[in-house]
């Protein structure tokens, strides 16, 4: 206590006004305070001036990148999309190109299979997802067949997808992409075909 006691006077000493304690100790108490802030004001300052949370520099950075809007959907995928509109739009929202992790809650127990899974499952995107329309969950996910890439990469990661839908209740349906399906096919296979 006695430093802080004696910081004012080392501070002021210089000042004519250091003959008189109260008010030098209120003067020096007064410039701590405004030091302090403008101390704090400037990291502040810096810390927002041009950075990104994680200490990318981001001024300028439109000149220094070219972007170019992708399609979200190849040709044959928009069409089944369209055909997918049509025969659900009295049952279902219909969604595209949704990362998996935002359709299932994983809570895996021990480390090693945790890392097992969240490897197998980790770039998996479903190509369509119905959603039922109150509850806002999905009740039905389809996957596109495509010749030229695999959408799931071994046949070990399409069943585990396929058991984790199906043990939450979500019916998994695989469509060749090459197949041009009428709607009533789409709705038979969906399973929504009207009972007479």
């Amino acid at each position: 206590m006695d430093l802080f006691e004696r910081l004012p006077e080392r501070l002021l000493a210089w000042l004519p006004l250091a003959t008189h304690p109260p008010l030098s100790q209120l003067l020096a108490i007064v410039l701590v305070v405004v030091t302090c802030l403008v101390i704090v004001v400037l990291f502040r300052l810096r810390r927002r001036g041009g950075r990104h949370p994680d200490n990318i520099w981001t001024d300028g950075i439109e000149e220094r990148i070219t972007v170019k809007a992708q399609p979200l959907m190849n040709g044959p995928e928009v069409a089944v999309f369209n055909l997918l509109l049509m025969a659900i739009r009295d049952h279902f929202l219909l969604l595209s190109k949704v990362p998996l992790r935002n359709l299932l809650q994983l809570r895996v127990d021990d480390a090693s299979s945790k890392r097992a899974v969240a490897q197998a499952l980790r770039n998996v995107t479903v190509d369509f997802v119905l959603v039922h329309p109150g509850t806002r969950l999905p009740v039905k996910v389809v996957f596109l067949e495509k010749p030229d890439d695999d959408v799931l990469v071994s046949p070990a990661q399409g069943w585990l997808v396929e058991a984790l839908f199906l043990k939450v209740g979500i019916e998994v349906i695989w469509l060749d992409q090459d197949i041009r399906y009428s709607v009533e096919q789409l709705t038979n296979l969906l399973g929504l075909q009207e009972e007479t």
